[in-house]
């Protein structure tokens, strides 16, 4: 089986280390997108877009799922908050909010899950120094798209000021945690 796209991560290996069947795997799924729409629910209304623990919290599902199941859980959530289900901030969801300000950013939650996953995969995962490294990557990705996506409705300077600024200071202490979670979740595997 290819490694990229193997099951071997953490939450595979405590939950259910010999049996993979597809109903545990869409049920560990379903979990992640839940923590994830909790995770969302916790915010500082700043405007345009609010301070959330979405980011750290996709960052830690993909170094703890991997990078697939990791992909798989905010596509889930992004098909959820689409739909109408209430999983984005301020229980917000539709297309306006998933094509809004914030679009960069939602839509950076899927590849900074699958490299963060990746990542951990591939070793980085195995320390905090590494993890934070890892962590710092991923994280990246989303602040890249949605800074780019956030500048088409309110210009460059406006988008790093507020959809950049704002999370210098919290974003690190964020990644920091998760850094702190990722490798005992790993030496468990």
């Amino acid at each position: 089986m290819n490694y990229l796209f193997s099951l071997s991560s953490p939450m595979q290996s405590i939950f259910w280390p010999k049996d993979n069947s597809l109903v545990k795997q869409a049920l560990l799924i379903l979990a992640g997108v839940l923590v994830l729409a909790i995770a969302s629910q916790l915010s500082i209304p700043l405007k345009p877009i609010p301070l959330t623990f979405q980011s750290a919290t996709v960052i830690l599902i993909g170094m703890a799922y991997g990078p697939r199941n990791g992909s798989y859980v905010v596509v889930a959530y992004l098909l959820a908050g689409l739909f109408g289900i209430p999983v984005f901030a301020d229980f917000s969801a539709g297309l306006s909010k998933l094509f809004g300000p914030s679009m960069g950013y939602l839509f950076g939650f899927l590849p900074a899950a699958f490299l963060s996953g990746y990542l951990a995969q591939k070793g980085w995962a195995r320390n905090i120094l590494s993890s934070l490294a890892a962590a710092c990557l991923g994280v990246s990705v989303i602040f890249i798209l949605g800074v780019a996506a956030l500048a088409k409705f309110i210009g460059w300077e406006s988008a790093i000021e507020l959809g950049l600024m704002p999370f210098i200071v919290t974003e690190p202490i964020k990644l920091v945690a998760v850094s702190l979670v990722i490798p005992r979740l790993w030496q468990k595997k």
